[in-house]
């Protein structure tokens, strides 16, 4: 995430000097045996004292990518000649959501002779960046979340990643999103159930119990209603058109019964779940009429205590480790009290390029990355979940702002759901999401979207056909 405070922390301030440094000299930006700014240029840039500009110097030291030169100043350490050279195409969330540079530091350490070139990929059209790259022969490694694996597949193009063994140490539920008949494609290597994250205070001085895993919709909006009456702030928000989003509301309204049974259609039950999305963010009494760029504006409303209460992953939780920010995290709410639970499960794996000229060191970097060593590093410095079960399951660490029902996560495995289990290929739910859009602006009515989720599933509903569901649609 590129979120920040306008006023970020010494921490943050700190951590983002060392991470430009650190990132500048794996990519070779910053080349062996060059010498950086001065500290009081350093300082002037970053916004940090000279002392603190001599700290994360220091730090990157003891990681032997720079070294002090006496009365000269601070050099990029020449390495020995990598033989090798990886490239790693991966979204610039990484970096955040579990320090990938910090990894790929260290994976250089242990491996002098091999170095990985991180490549952002775009992220609007992830496989067709992926595969024009493999191509070419231009990427060894390249990192997908379950998403985008998903078009991966549907796209026809895991022919073009190697085939990968099974490890009985990573959480099965992780891998599941990368195994396409029965063969695994991607080492997990951290994944995240969407959540519910509040404002412990706002609950506290709203004289409002905390949220649990046995509120529904109806329960949130009542109490988001009390919240915003006391604050005189909105209750919740999220990105309504957020593809890892609004889908959570179509799954749980599958629950109502398996999907084709009695003679109905997965699109039949999915309105059930519309209704209970439209009328959250219709009420402009708790959800704000506010159009975020993207998940960040979400968390960055919810750390400046706009709202109360955000969906979130737990790679997002990551904005708040350095906050002076008092909040917790609890299970979706279902549609209807007695409903089973259900949410989203987003996993990020890495692929290895079957036909990379350097498969060998490529397979050794994606093991590393799915090793105890650097899982445990996730684990220890981020609030993102390890795929290994025993970094995930290791105590919080001490010195970083993370809920204290961190390890709910381990009780709602039965709750996970992929985007695949909706029935939809990704390239149907992107047009769903173009639709919505459509609808919640006022462009299309509530029979129309009706008609046109209904085709998306074969049904081909004609205007007037009846379906109670359906016709319950809130409106706006």
């Amino acid at each position: 995430m590129s979120y920040k405070l306008d006023r970020p922390s010494f921490q943050e301030r700190l951590d983002y000097f060392v991470n430009v440094i650190r990132t500048d000299i794996i990519n070779g930006i910053r080349q062996d045996g060059t010498y950086l700014p001065a500290e009081s240029a350093l300082a002037k840039q970053y916004q940090l004292s000279n002392k603190s500009i001599r700290k994360g110097l220091d730090q990157l030291v003891e990681e032997g990518l720079i070294q002090k030169i006496d009365r000269v100043g601070s050099m990029v350490t020449p390495r020995p000649k990598a033989s090798i050279t990886l490239n790693f195409g991966c979204p610039i969330s990484l970096t955040t959501d579990f320090l990938i540079d910090d990894l790929i530091a260290e994976f250089g350490r242990r491996n002098p002779g091999i170095h990985v070139r991180r490549i952002t990929l775009n992220h609007l059209s992830y496989a067709q960046s992926a595969q024009e790259m493999i191509d070419n022969g231009l990427l060894d490694v390249v990192a997908f979340n379950s998403p985008q694996f998903q078009e991966w597949t549907e796209e026809g193009l895991v022919p073009l990643l190697e085939k990968l063994e099974s490890d009985p140490d990573i959480y099965p539920i992780a891998e599941e999103a990368f195994i396409v008949d029965g063969v695994s494609y991607a080492k997990p290597i951290s994944f995240s159930p969407v959540v519910l994250c509040y404002n412990k205070r706002h609950f506290r001085e709203a004289g409002i119990h905390e949220p649990d895993s046995y509120w529904t919709w109806s329960d949130l909006m009542r109490e988001s209603t009390r919240l915003s009456k006391a604050r005189g702030r909105h209750g919740i928000y999220f990105l309504p058109a957020s593809e890892n989003r609004y889908p959570v509301f179509l799954l749980q309204g599958m629950n109502r019964r398996p999907s084709g049974a009695n003679g109905r259609e997965p699109g039949d039950d999915m309105q059930r779940g519309l209704q209970a999305l439209n009328g959250l963010i219709g009420n402009r009494e708790v959800f704000p009429n506010y159009w975020a760029q993207g998940n960040d504006e979400t968390v960055q409303l919810f750390a400046e205590g706009q709202v109360s209460v955000i969906l979130c992953t737990y790679f997002n939780l990551n904005e708040f480790a350095h906050l002076p920010l008092e909040y917790d995290i609890c299970p979706l709410p279902s549609l209807q009290r007695g409903d089973p639970q259900r949410t989203l499960l987003l996993s990020i794996g890495m692929s290895l390029v079957r036909h990379s000229k350097w498969k060998e060191a490529a397979r050794r970097f994606v093991d590393f990355l799915a090793s105890a060593d650097a899982q445990n590093v996730i684990r220890e410095r981020t609030a993102s979940i390890p795929a290994r079960k025993a970094s995930a399951e290791q105590p919080t660490a001490e010195g970083r702002n993370q809920p204290s029902r961190y390890a709910m996560f381990r009780e709602m495995f039965p709750s996970f759901s992929y985007h695949r289990d909706l029935g939809l290929q990704i390239k149907d739910l992107k047009q769903f999401t173009k639709w919505l859009k459509e609808y919640w602006s006022d462009m299309i009515d509530a029979d129309t979207l009706r008609i046109k989720l209904g085709e998306l599933y074969g049904k081909g509903l004609k205007p007037g056909e009846s379906d109670t569901s359906v016709d319950e649609i809130a409106h706006r």
